[in-house]
């Protein structure tokens, strides 16, 4: 088997649940995901290695087609592999039973979708308090969280405003804040800023950038923006659901960037 590409070298040593201090580290092996549709059989994910073991802001880029949401969902624990090992803080995700990969997704790992996810009803505090709700945590503790949150991302005068009285952007923010409710040390993102306007995107792009820096958190983005993934550290290359190549940003503008993916995408397997 090919080694997998990796963004650093790291050792997990310690609890291994991913918990604040552990190693971040993430790694797929082997990982395999097929559909059916009627006769149709795809192959969303074939066969993918993938590695990272320190912190940043890392992307996923592709043609349409290459499985970067499929690796994103299964990596998420949305949807389970047909083969292949993920490990995720030093934890087989693709071996836990539901109750515990309910909690791993609430509890140990963020998630942020293109679709923003709020709840119309709740205003922008009740929003970020959910995960804690859920969770069955005091509610005066899960207000002060939110709050914090929400002001760190500098929304402290929108807690009572609903999302439909929120801007695109402010929409997503209110999204990570949830996100980030139990400080996980993983955060996965969709195409975060799909539905929002450049200006709004090259913050929201940013925001990322400063989380995985100033938290120390791996923040692992699925895009097909050069501008966003020249924010990244490193950018990993799908191809007909495998890993066609990876590359640091160093220096590359989108530009350049764009040129680089293209060259990856279209190589030879």
């Amino acid at each position: 088997m090919p080694e997998p590409h990796r963004a650093a070298v790291a050792t997990n040593e310690g609890d291994p649940t991913i918990a604040r201090g552990a190693a971040v580290r993430l790694s797929v092996e082997e990982l395999r995901k097929t559909y059916r549709t009627g006769d149709r059989v795809v192959e969303a994910i074939r066969g993918l290695d993938l590695a990272i073991t320190e912190p940043g802001f890392f992307a996923v880029m592709g043609p349409s087609g290459s499985g970067k949401t499929t690796l994103l969902h299964l990596l998420a624990g949305l949807d389970r592999p047909d083969g292949g090992r993920i490990e995720v803080g030093g934890e087989r995700i693709d071996e836990l039973p539901e109750a515990a990969l309910t909690r791993y997704r609430r509890q140990r790992i963020g998630i942020v979708f293109q679709q923003f996810n709020l709840l119309p009803t709740m205003t922008a505090l009740e929003n970020v308090m959910l995960p804690g709700t859920l969770d069955g945590r005091p509610a005066a503790q899960l207000r002060a969280r939110a709050a914090e949150l929400l002001a760190e991302l500098g929304l402290a005068d929108r807690l009572e405003h609903r999302p439909d009285a929120l801007s695109g952007g402010e929409q997503q923010r209110v999204a990570i804040a949830r996100a980030l409710f139990f400080d996980p040390p993983v955060l996965f993102a969709d195409e975060p800023t799909g539905n929002l306007d450049s200006a709004t995107s090259g913050r929201l792009w940013e925001l990322l950038r400063r989380l995985a820096s100033e938290k120390g958190m791996l923040v692992l983005m699925v895009t097909h923006e050069p501008a966003a993934a020249v924010h990244c550290r490193r950018v990993f290359v799908l191809r007909d659901g495998t890993l066609a190549g990876a590359f640091d940003v160093d220096g590359l503008d989108a530009g350049g960037l764009a040129v680089r993916a293209a060259e990856l995408a279209r190589s030879p397997a």
